[in-house]
């Protein structure tokens, strides 16, 4: 991704930037997630952030503002004007909204939402890969435990009351500390694609339309020097925040004074928050019990939090917002893990030893809480609250104004009359009293109630904000009560829409990351449609090949993968010749070559009038025939591809190529095995896997020494399963699931490798790709949210009761355990199923999953659903 750095002056000076297709405002969840999912398109765009890569007081000084209304918390935790926005001091948790928030509650003025949660419930899927979860959706209630293999811990509360509620913390695996959030700025070059360019340091001051009005032209910005610069786009999305969205909207006065897409004085209004603090206290002593119940839970090496939310049915019955309760910890001076972390990081204190020698019954403790229970870890306790977070009800009279203020880059200061209000107070007060009589009927120890939820008083001005601004553009299919509609566009400027939470008509009470991510993802798949990008690179590089009747070559025809393709490529109009090890009857369809990859030589005959060579054919397991038909035929048919000059060359490898590695992900870069000998311990593997693994890497080195005239995809596709395969686990060894059932499976569905080989072969007969071109691509989902063996395991034993699906808790230890008995060896590399092998590569060029495992998941739980009628 390129990147201009304004807060370098030399940067600054010679900016020459002025045009694109798609400009985004605010590099935050909302603009990082819209410009990752419009990488690899043939749009041209450009990502404005106000920051720069490091915190500066001058950035921070353009936060200030009038505030006119409630308390509200220290700006910087609010907004920050940095690359990543927010995402820089968030505390990572996530969960989607409940069902009740989208509806119109009739005892909440100005409720509901124009979409539902099954219009959303994709996306929320899709963005567990942007903030790093283990699952998009299903985590937040009772399935919890179904996705975790656990049995529930004692009796719930009463359901018409209370229902238990799941939190999960936002995980980035690129960082060596191994709970850190996701901080949306710090890999976002290695992220995204060279369409898209990063503009650090431009603080955008308004938008401009055309002289009508009603279609967007460019936005207008200033650099950290306070030069003004303007880049023209036919679309523009702000992705600022709920505070600064409405900003520019209102400061876009250029042709109506009122601002943009204010014409009904809507911009601003209904600002919301969460209101949060304790509303009851509990004993630290004797609250153990309490604390793993509703603590933390490790699953998948992502953190969980439990707690409870107000049910529907009270709700609705007492004319009560949304609410969530869960326990907040407040660690004590001495806690040993913040001792252990000074020392890690290397900001010891001179008391940290003592601290950790005098605890050490915690930290044992804690072995067992995270490593057998999968908890938590055991921490020191200074005091224990009930915390609660209401949601807040819609108020036009809450809103965002401009001050008569000005910042130093001359823009006017946000005015805020940020109010709560007394549905919100009853709300808590109600909450808090609902908890402390189930936890006696439950025999949990009760806390005692704070003072002013006793007396019935307003919520204490120590409850500031935290940091959710919402509500100020919002969404509506209504140009009367809304801003922007379904699609986020701002109603009566095309080209126009905002992202982030400021379009939430309301705001529940959950966090609202999650919840940004996912109309972010939606709101990139609107902007596709909308500029014609919605086949990524293909319809500027590969034109529309279909139905030209191209012949292309498929060699491994008969093969689990070749029949799939095969079926791809004649319902997409192409002509097939396919290769077969033995005899077929001619169908009158497929072109079938009967060829022996290790006696056959005719290899010129065999492309002879092909537009393309999709290469599957492999030997898998018989050692002493793999040079032959993993190497020498590949580089056999290359050189006959190059002969006859066909444009395109895809071959099927393998992360095998890869071995064990010495570091855990795998990008297509990184060290590969010793291709002309065994060196056992660059794979813990069985002899034949590892002489796959080098052969099919010495088949691609074969296709780069061949590679003059024809463009070549090599693709390193993880483990490729049909449906059959994933109902075939049920047929495994009790020991192999007993000791693999907790291994990430690296699963791809065969269905998309196909379209992959189809999108790359399109892409490489375009004719913009230069001849002699060799590109090699990951081709995995590993950042899939049910990727180990036992997620999908659970589901089918869920939908079949079928035995033999159950999964059994063995530790991973016992896994180790078992291969190093059975290589009598222990490199110091990581075995193939905890690596990772990103995806980052070929979605930078454009390519998506068509179909994803989750379809491979659904259409096997359907076979099984059908077996049991």
């Amino acid at each position: 991704m390129p990147v201009v750095d304004l807060t370098l002056r030399e940067r600054a000076d010679g900016f020459a930037l002025t045009e694109c297709d798609v400009c985004i405002v605010g590099s935050g969840p909302a603009g990082s997630t819209l410009a990752r999912e419009l990488s690899g398109t043939p749009l041209r765009v450009v990502l404005l952030e106000s920051g720069g890569f490091e915190r500066h007081a001058q950035s921070d000084d353009l936060d200030i503002i009038d505030n006119v209304g409630r308390p509200r918390a220290v700006q910087w935790t609010v907004r920050n004007r940095i690359v990543g926005g927010s995402s820089h001091t968030w505390g990572g948790r996530c969960a989607p909204f409940d069902n009740i928030d989208y509806v119109q509650r009739s005892w909440i003025p100005h409720s509901g939402w124009p979409i539902g949660p099954g219009d959303l419930e994709q996306y929320l899927e899709r963005s567990a890969v942007h903030l790093g979860l283990a699952y998009g959706l299903g985590f937040t209630d009772h399935r919890f435990w179904t996705i975790a293999g656990r049995d529930p811990p004692g009796q719930d509360p009463d359901p018409a009351k209370l229902l238990p509620f799941f939190w999960q913390f936002s995980r980035d695996d690129k960082e060596s500390y191994p709970y850190e959030y996701m901080r949306f700025g710090r890999h976002l070059a290695s992220r995204i694609g060279p369409n898209v360019t990063l503009v650090a340091g431009a603080t955008a001051m308004r938008v401009h339309t055309d002289d009508s009005g009603r279609a967007v032209q460019s936005v207008e910005f200033t650099d950290p020097q306070g030069r003004r610069h303007t880049v023209s786009a036919t679309t523009v999305a702000l992705c600022a925040g709920g505070i600064e969205n409405a900003r520019v909207l209102l400061s876009s006065d250029s042709k109506s004074a009122a601002g943009l897409g204010n014409g009904r004085d809507l911009v601003g209004r209904y600002l919301m928050d969460h209101l949060r603090g304790p509303v009851a206290r509990f004993e630290v002593a004797g609250s153990q019990a309490l604390q793993k119940r509703f603590g933390r839970y490790n699953l998948r090496n992502r953190f969980f939090r439990a707690g409870l939310r107000l049910s529907p049915d009270l709700q609705e019955s007492e004319r009560l917002l949304n609410s969530a309760v869960w326990l907040g910890e407040a660690l004590a001076s001495d806690d040993p893990w913040d001792a252990i972390r000074r020392l890690l990081s290397g900001r010891p204190r001179a008391i940290d030893a003592v601290t950790i020698v005098s605890n050490a019954d915690i930290l044992l403790q804690s072995i067992k809480t995270h490593f057998v229970e999968r908890n938590g870890v055991t921490r020191k306790l200074s005091e224990l609250s009930l915390e609660c977070m209401v949601e807040q009800q819609p108020d036009p009279d809450s809103r965002v104004t401009l001050s008569d203020q000005h910042d130093e880059l001359g823009m006017r200061r946000p005015r805020i009359n940020w109010r709560s209000h007394h549905d919100e107070a009853r709300t808590m007060h109600r909450t808090a009293e609902v908890v402390v009589e189930q936890f006696a009927r439950l025999g949990l120890p009760t806390p005692t109630i704070a003072e002013w939820v006793k007396d019935r008083a307003p919520i204490p001005d120590s409850f500031v904000d935290v940091a959710h601004p919402t509500g100020t553009t919002r969404m509506s299919d209504n140009p009367g009560t809304g801003v922007v509609d379904r699609n986020s566009q701002v109603y009566g400027v095309s080209g126009l829409y905002v992202g982030g939470s400021s379009v939430f008509p309301t705001v529940g009470h959950c966090n609202p990351t999650q919840m940004i991510v996912a109309l972010a993802i939606r709101l990139a798949d609107t902007i596709k449609v909308r500029t014609d990008a919605a086949k990524p690179m293909i319809a500027s590089l590969a034109g529309t090949l279909e139905h030209d009747h191209t012949t292309i070559l498929v060699t491994g025809g008969t093969g689990r993968i070749g029949r799939r393709l095969i079926t791809d490529l004649l319902e997409r109009g192409y002509r097939v010749r396919a290769t077969t090890s033995k005899p077929k009857e001619p169908d009158g369809v497929v072109d079938w070559r009967q060829f022996d990859f290790l006696k056959d030589d005719d290899y010129d005959g065999l492309v002879a009038g092909c537009g393309a060579v999709l290469h599957l054919a492999a030997e898998i397991g018989k050692m002493d025939r793999m040079q032959r038909v993993n190497v020498d035929a590949t580089r056999r048919l290359a050189v006959a591809a190059e002969h006859a000059e066909i444009k395109a060359f895809c071959y099927t490898s393998s992360v095998s190529v890869y071995g064990s590695g010495q570091q855990r992900i795998m990008s297509e870069g990184a060290d590969v095995l010793t291709v002309d000998r065994d060196v056992r311990s660059e794979y813990w593997a069985l002899d034949y896997v590892r002489a796959y693994g080098r052969t099919k890497l010495a088949g691609e080195l074969a296709i780069k020494e061949a590679a003059r005239k024809t463009c070549y995809m090599i693709l390193r596709p993880t483990v490729v399963v049909d449906v059959d395969d994933l109902l075939n686990i049920r047929d495994w060894t009790i020991t192999k699931r007993w000791l693999a059932a907790h291994r990430h499976a690296h699963h791809v569905y065969v269905r998309d490798l196909t379209d992959a080989l189809i999108w790359c072969m399109k892409l490489a007969m375009g004719g913009k790709i230069p001849a002699g071109t060799v590109e090699t691509f990951n081709f995995s989902e590993d950042e899939f949210a049910g990727a180990t063996h036992a997620d999908f395991m659970r589901m089918a034993y869920a939908t079949s009761r079928d035995s033999r699906f159950r999964v059994v808790k063995v530790p991973g230890i016992a896994d180790w355990m078992h291969d190093f008995l059975r290589f009598r060896s222990l490199p110091l590399r990581y075995p193939l199923w905890s690596m990772r092998f990103p995806n980052d590569r070929l979605r930078a060029a454009g390519y998506r999953h068509r179909f994803g495992m989750a379809k491979a998941h659904d259409c096997a739980l359907n076979a099984l659903r059908k077996e049991a009628l």
